[in-house]
């Protein structure tokens, strides 16, 4: 038989330790998790305002996007080849058929376009008539997408510039 205060040492010791537990495995945890939550709240409201802020910039992209789908919708129904439509534009753009060479890159299947892709390269060009041309493919009647412009000085005269366009031609996919 145990003494009075032993028994009291042990209760006490008995409370001390399930303390002890209590604290090591539901309260630390516990306040652990809940302030790994309120980052992970924080984090998510700052998204959020991020979204918010960048909305006016979504929607314009948006009507860009639906409006360039119009005119791939709208293209749809020529029956020229691609390769004629974008060497036709060219040369409205006032670029010789001499300076102009055109390449197909081949075919890519995305969402809802399928977009056939072209490498055209054309010599002897001013700046104005380089950007005029940028201008014309990306913004004109043409359902294209210019995916890369490399703009090189020549050589033999600096006012004068080598363009390598790899330009994506647009159709609805089927």
């Amino acid at each position: 038989m145990l003494r009075e205060r032993e028994k009291r040492v042990l209760v006490i010791g008995g409370a001390a330790a399930a303390v002890l537990l209590i604290l090591a495995f539901v309260l630390i945890p516990g306040v652990s998790r809940i302030k790994s939550q309120a980052r992970a709240v924080a984090a998510a409201e700052a998204d959020l305002a991020e979204v918010r802020k960048a909305r006016p910039q979504i929607e314009r992209i948006q009507s860009e996007t639906g409006a360039k789908a119009g005119i791939v919708r709208a293209a749809a129904n020529v029956k020229d080849a691609p390769l004629s439509r974008i060497t036709s534009a060219l040369q409205e753009a006032g670029i010789p058929q001499a300076a102009l060479n055109i390449k197909s890159g081949g075919v890519r299947n995305g969402e809802l376009f399928r977009e056939e892709s072209f490498d055209i390269r054309i010599e002897n060009l001013t700046y104005l008539e380089a950007v005029t041309t940028l201008q014309r493919l990306s913004a004109g009647s043409l359902p294209v997408a210019i995916r890369s412009a490399s703009l090189k000085s020549r050589y033999d005269d600096p006012r004068y510039l080598d363009v390598t366009l790899r330009v994506g031609f647009l159709t609805p996919k089927s």
